[in-house]
């Protein structure tokens, strides 16, 4: 098993983040110039009634010597602006008419974020228009981690199993969720039959089963199954010597070599603890290739029932007469 298409690598990048002094769409705070020229206008609740005011003052001041020049019109109520103007958006306000486009405060001189060609204060700009995180569904006023086709907090993007946030090596998906290496293959990963921990990398697989290359060994040497074949007794592989030929035999599940799966069966030769495959000779509670059955003492092949037992070990008849006649 392989990670295979659920690892994947999160980006992480700037977003929102104030840059005073700078216009720039969506993401740059913008700041505004306030320019002193004549005391600010008396308001009132007659257009008319104001425009006479400021008339007679532009005219009172001309006669004193003050000359005053007319600073636009506000954007807002399109009156001519006489006081304190603030220039920004390419454009000139009253300073009470510039006001965030959402929750009508003043803005002042305070730094804002443009949208639109409308003007916001940065706790609306932020709640109106930036990235929600999927973690807590808070606005992202900084980095931004982009993965799972959603935006994140840096500090919210973590393992869904440890809590630890993830490195360069990325991250695997599982249902939505994403979880760093270890726990994603330990809680989803196949699980070797020799040791019971998750298969990462390369494994073998054999009786129905999945196991680490270097946990499919010998259960009762250890050795590594290096060949192709191998004999299974009780589950678990079993073999001295690397397996060779192209096929074992499988014993309640799990393989072993030759000689081990022929001596949990009993089906060793006595004679030279090799398996027996075919003809057998049983006697003295043991087994033996047909061959291999001979005198203790001359060696000669010995036929079942016409030899005798000594110290549990078969002699022809002249030489157990010979012996311990």
């Amino acid at each position: 098993v392989t990670s295979g298409t659920s690892h994947q690598h999160q980006s992480v990048t700037d977003y929102a983040k104030p840059n005073q002094g700078t216009a720039h769409y969506q993401s740059t705070l913008t700041t505004v110039s306030t320019t002193e020229h004549l005391p600010p206008p008396v308001v009132t609740s007659s257009g008319d009634q104001l425009d006479s005011m400021l008339g007679n003052l532009t005219a009172d001041m001309s006669r004193q010597g003050v000359n005053t020049t007319q600073k636009g019109c506000c954007s807002a109520c399109d009156k001519p602006i006489v006081g304190q103007v603030i220039t920004a958006l390419g454009k000139t306000w009253h300073p009470e008419h510039f006001t965030c486009n959402h929750c009508n405060q003043e803005l002042g001189t305070r730094n804002f974020f443009e949208r639109d060609g409308n003007p916001y204060c940065e706790p609306d700009y932020h709640n109106l228009f930036s990235p929600r995180c999927a973690y807590c569904n808070g606005p992202i006023l900084d980095k931004c981690v982009t993965a799972l086709e959603k935006t994140w907090h840096t500090e919210h993007f973590f393992c869904a199993q440890c809590g630890q946030q993830f490195g360069e090596d990325g991250f695997h998906e599982r249902d939505g969720k994403p979880y760093c290496r270890n726990d994603y293959f330990d809680m989803f990963a196949p699980k070797c039959n020799g040791c019971n921990r998750a298969i990462m990398e390369n494994y073998i697989s054999a009786l129905n089963s999945q196991w680490h290359p270097d946990c499919f060994v010998c259960r009762d040497c250890s050795k590594p199954v290096t060949g192709k074949s191998f004999y299974a007794m009780e589950g678990k592989p079993d073999c001295r010597e690397p397996f060779h030929g192209g096929s074992f035999f499988d014993h309640e599940g799990l393989p072993y070599c030759e000689t081990h799966y022929h001596a949990k069966r009993g089906s060793l030769c006595a004679g030279c603890s090799k398996p027996i495959t075919g003809r057998c000779i049983t006697a003295m509670f043991k087994k033996f290739h047909p061959e291999h059955f001979v005198c203790a003492f001359c060696l000669k092949q010995l036929n079942k029932g016409t030899f005798k037992e000594q110290n549990d070990k078969p002699y022809c008849h002249p030489c157990f007469d010979k012996l311990f006649g």
